[in-house]
């Protein structure tokens, strides 16, 4: 074995490393949850777009399409909510999605100056694609888990961020 590199292809430098999507990792983020699910959302956050181009769509327009499948036809600023973002991104965003026959604007029957966004049978089946584009991306980023251990993961990450529990009533 060549001294300068290690059986997986790592530097001397770089033994000890993590590697998560082919970009290291420094030992320091071992001891730190924190820094573990910030390089983790990084490296989702890395690929997403590039990934999810081949089902039209990119990772801001997968959180739209996803919200309004699990929330319902929600306003452009419910979405805005939803996704930590203003609500001129958000308008964009739908005007794009709307464009493609993936979503449709309706009057909301109760409050006719409200707009609703739902989801249209095209974006319907772009959104199964994505999420299984989206599940394969996670699946090869954490390679060194097998598929128990990935839901096990979705699963502690939901209870812990208490996605878990009912919602109450509106």
């Amino acid at each position: 074995m060549n001294d300068s590199a290690d059986m997986q292809g790592r530097t001397e430098g770089e033994r000890g490393h993590g590697c998560l999507g082919g970009a290291p990792i420094p030992r320091c983020a071992a001891g730190s949850a924190a820094l573990l699910l910030s390089w983790a959302g990084t490296a989702i956050a890395d690929s997403g777009d590039e990934r999810l181009s081949v089902v039209g769509i990119d990772a801001r327009e997968y959180s739209i399409l996803s919200i309004l499948e699990t929330d319902g036809p929600g306003s452009q600023q419910e979405l805005a909510r939803l996704l930590g973002k203003v609500p001129a991104i958000v308008v964009s965003a739908v005007d794009s999605l709307e464009q493609r026959g993936l979503v449709e604007r309706t009057r909301d029957p109760s409050d006719r100056r409200r707009t609703r966004v739902t989801l249209t049978a095209a974006g319907t089946d772009t959104l199964a694609e994505a999420h299984r584009v989206a599940d394969a991306t996670v699946a090869e980023l954490f390679s060194g888990l097998d598929a128990a251990e990935l839901r096990q993961l979705q699963e502690l990450m939901t209870r812990g961020m208490g996605l878990d529990q009912p919602v109450a009533p509106a």
